[in-house]
């Protein structure tokens, strides 16, 4: 009966690799890429900014963005909304961005049991997938990750625990948990590090940036967002100021009047989310 159930709870895990949905929110593209590491399909949507289809050879800088706990790759439809938006109105550089399955509630790790490889899944077969499939400029300069909730502690561990990769990181009220936080949530804590302080301290953005700050410091463009009312914004904070103890220059910004809410938070920031962009790429969607 255990390996019954072992087996089921396998074949449940393997479906949400590939969202059943296949819905194209507005300027996405639903995709899947051929996985290794799972022996099986993963999904993911992207978008491509206007003109790509007819632009010729130009590259194109790519955002690779993360949702939160309970999310999957749809939750990223507001964010790519807005930089279309703000893509067509000057306000952003042309950019391609990439809405990662990382499934419900991974905290983008590679699990303790290995059913869940979501961190090789990502970066060694989604990025170089995307690198090979789409007109991308292939240099960790050009290609930021961002997140939003769980998806802020994704891309803060995934940013920093791969600098080789990441030229810039963007953390958006991140879920920035540490061992004492994440060890009280037993189910999660369970699923995702077996139990296991030691397992979950490798892997956490605050040890995983303290340890990789001489390849970040000067080379990473970073910032950290949070709404002033969300119940995060004191971790996000504290997140901010031991990265300048490090030496790591970030950018710490409160948005007025939102709570732990993803699409207000979004649409208090305007064409906002994107002068980060700005800054970060200037001219590099020129690149041939």
């Amino acid at each position: 009966m255990r390996a019954f159930w072992m087996v089921l709870a396998a074949a449940v895990s393997h479906a949400q690799w590939v969202d059943p949905d296949r819905t194209e929110p507005a300027g996405t593209r639903y995709r899947t890429f051929q996985s290794e590491t799972i022996r099986g399909e993963v999904s993911y949507l992207v978008y491509l900014p206007p003109g790509y289809d007819t632009s010729g050879g130009k590259r194109y800088p790519a955002v690779y963005w993360l949702h939160g706990l309970g999310g999957n790759q749809r939750s990223g439809a507001p964010f790519v909304s807005q930089l279309d938006a703000a893509i067509r109105a000057g306000q952003a550089p042309a950019m391609i961005a990439v809405l990662v399955n990382g499934l419900p509630d991974s905290r983008y790790v590679d699990s303790h049991d290995g059913q869940r490889p979501v961190e090789k899944a990502i970066l060694r077969e989604l990025v170089p997938h995307v690198d090979k499939t789409y007109r991308t400029i292939a240099r960790r300069e050009a290609r930021a990750i961002e997140g939003y909730s769980m998806g802020g502690f994704g891309a803060a561990r995934l940013g920093f625990g791969h600098p080789e990769l990441f030229g810039a990181v963007s953390i958006m009220a991140g879920a920035l948990l540490d061992t004492d936080s994440v060890a009280s949530r037993a189910e999660l804590f369970a699923k995702n590090f077996g139990g296991s302080k030691a397992y979950f301290h490798e892997r956490s953005p605050w040890v995983v940036v303290e340890r990789n700050a001489p390849a970040i410091r000067g080379r990473t463009l970073v910032r950290i967002g949070v709404g002033d009312l969300d119940a995060l914004y004191e971790r996000n904070l504290t997140y901010h100021e031991m990265l300048q103890r490090l030496g790591i220059t970030n950018e710490f910004f409160g948005v007025a009047g939102v709570a732990h809410e993803q699409r207000k938070f979004y649409e208090k920031l305007g064409a906002g989310a994107f002068r980060f962009y700005q800054r970060a790429w200037g001219g590099a969607g020129a690149d041939h």
